[in-house]
């Protein structure tokens, strides 16, 4: 990829941001004492689902055609945890 950003990079990227939103709701959960919804239960399901996809897509590092197929799957779930809200 010749863009302004490689794919690997944007990988660990988008898995850091996952991580760092589950970090954050873990952290408003057990420190701050704020219950989840079972609404928010499932877009930390969904956040995970996107994280475990990044982190594939980064140790794999596929071709043209396995990164589209990843982006399609890590789009999907994004737009599972969106509807969800």
């Amino acid at each position: 990829m010749t863009g302004w950003i490689v794919r690997r990079t944007g990988n660990l990227l988008g898995l850091l941001l996952c991580a760092a939103l589950i970090g954050y709701a873990l952290y408003v959960q057990y420190v701050q004492g704020l219950e989840p919804c079972p609404l928010c239960i499932l877009q930390r399901v969904a956040v995970m689902v996107a994280g475990g996809l990044f982190l594939l897509a980064l140790l794999h590092d596929p071709a043209d055609r396995g990164a589209r197929i990843y982006g399609l799957l890590i789009d999907l779930a994004a737009l599972a945890g969106i509807a969800i809200a």
